[in-house]
């Protein structure tokens, strides 16, 4: 079996941009990316399979076990012309050879589709004040989005994100088309929905796009209070253990 992309019926995607929706520490690119698909309704047009992809099956909600995948939905706005492809996985992929077939199959698709530029979606601890980051392989290339408020990311020898997203950077970059990983800040290693809502602030608004992201907030509320159980968990665990002293003097037969 080799890796096989199977799209279910007849799309255009010239000119669509495509979105990598991958796991990352903060797991921020993650929510943002299920966030977007649930808000603009976008529709499931195809699956990828490959055997490189780790070798164990993932169960959903119904309980129902599958082969890992990744999942292709679609957004067409029929004012603007906007297309926007996601390409959603929910495991990594750190093997070299494996990562590298999978990405360029990826890749081939994409570029015989039409498909002209990538954004990828990412989360980690880069420079520890909470900002919305782009790395590009030109400047050019980031302007929309740092002009919707993004910062440049810092030269780092690693970055938060898997082979499989290195490699479909590389050949999108090595091509001269439009690619950008952008990654919000977030100390966690948890979920982290305000890193999430950071990022889509800064990707809708460089997408001349609005939504709603209030019903981020509760999932904000319920993270800030685990953060601050954690807190005072470590705090109590870390603090020297007091002397405890008899209720009343100690009395001797003698």
């Amino acid at each position: 079996m080799e890796t096989s992309i199977k799209v279910d019926k007849t799309v255009n995607l010239k000119g669509a941009c495509a979105i990598e929706v991958a796991p990352s520490p903060g797991a921020a690119g993650l929510i943002a990316g299920v966030f977007l698909i649930d808000a603009l309704k976008a529709e499931k047009v195809g699956e990828i399979l490959s055997p490189h992809f780790p070798q164990v099956s993932l169960v959903n909600e119904d309980g129902i076990a599958f082969p890992s995948h990744i999942d292709l939905y679609l957004y067409v706005d029929e004012k603007t012309g906007l297309k926007l492809l996601f390409i959603v996985r929910n495991f990594p992929m750190e093997s070299g050879d494996g990562s590298y077939l999978v990405a360029k199959e990826i890749y081939m698709f994409l570029k015989a589709s039409g498909v002209e530029s990538l954004y990828c979606l990412g989360s980690g601890r880069v420079t520890g004040n909470g900002a919305v980051l782009v790395s590009a392989a030109k400047l050019e290339h980031a302007k929309e989005i740092l002009e919707a408020g993004a910062k440049m990311a810092p030269s780092q020898d690693v970055l938060p994100v898997d082979r499989l997203t290195s490699f479909l950077l590389l050949f999108f970059a090595r091509d001269g088309k439009k690619t950008c990983l952008l990654l919000s800040d977030s100390p966690s290693y948890i979920p982290d929905p305000s890193a999430a809502k950071r990022l889509l602030e800064v990707l809708l608004r460089s997408l001349k796009m609005e939504l709603d992201l209030s019903k981020l907030d509760e999932d904000i509320r319920r993270y800030q209070q685990l953060l601050e159980g954690l807190e005072r968990s470590i705090l109590g665990q870390t603090e020297p253990a007091r002397e405890e002293r008899p209720a009343r003097e100690p009395f001797y037969i003698g």
